[in-house]
């Protein structure tokens, strides 16, 4: 059972050196990995996990979150309770890892082929028709320009990135380049997709405003 510490106990154990140290860490780890186990466990995408397979990877998210933990302590600002800011910290760091995961599982070419550069989820139902309608024509203005003004590599990583959210470390591997070198084919791609949306009369605040609540 964890031991009931307040803030500053917290971080003066995980401070400390030797067993309280120790015991701090233990607790910490057995904290966030109840923790973690719940939120995964509440995740429809790993609904057909097994609990020992969920238990197992929220065991193994704890233990990074607790180096994070560790190196960030002198972050905590005393808001809230340090379990927590704590248990922020590993959700945050478990996203992070779901995403690369999912990634790994598939590759680029799956997820743009076949119409994947088609991004009609961004129409909102709920507005009005004159609304959706403004929103599918910034829509086919955007697909449009990206189809004749932008190669096929700056069209994947911009999709990819910008829209799927693919991590740009697991990106660049898939695309056989290296971080800082999709962030420059990224940028040239934003850069000229810009410049053409401009020649045809929309403004990013025009872009942006078509989707605005």
């Amino acid at each position: 059972m964890t031991h009931e510490r307040t803030n500053e106990q917290w971080l003066a154990d995980l401070q400390a050196a030797g067993p309280a140290q120790d015991a701090a860490i233990q607790d910490l780890l057995r904290w966030l990995e109840r923790r973690l186990f719940f939120y995964l466990r509440g995740r429809s995408d790993l609904n057909s996990w097994q609990n020992e397979e969920i238990a197992q990877m929220a065991g193994d998210f704890a233990q990074e979150s607790v180096l994070i933990v560790l190196a960030k302590q002198d972050q905590f600002e005393g808001r809230s309770k340090f379990t927590t800011w704590a248990a922020k910290i590993a959700v945050h760091q478990a996203l992070g890892e779901l995403r690369r995961l999912r990634w790994r599982d598939r590759s680029l070419d799956e997820l743009t082929q076949d119409g994947a550069f088609e991004p009609q989820f961004m129409v909102q139902p709920d507005a009005s028709p004159e609304a959706r309608a403004v929103q599918q024509a910034v829509i086919d203005l955007v697909m449009e320009v990206m189809a004749t003004e932008l190669t096929d590599r700056q069209r994947q990583a911009l999709y990819a990135r910008l829209v799927l959210g693919a991590p740009a470390e697991v990106l660049a591997a898939q695309m056989g380049t290296n971080p800082n070198a999709l962030y420059k084919l990224i940028h040239d791609a934003r850069k000229r997709l810009k410049a053409r949306l401009l020649e045809r009369g929309l403004t990013p605040e025009e872009a942006l405003a078509a989707f605005a609540a």
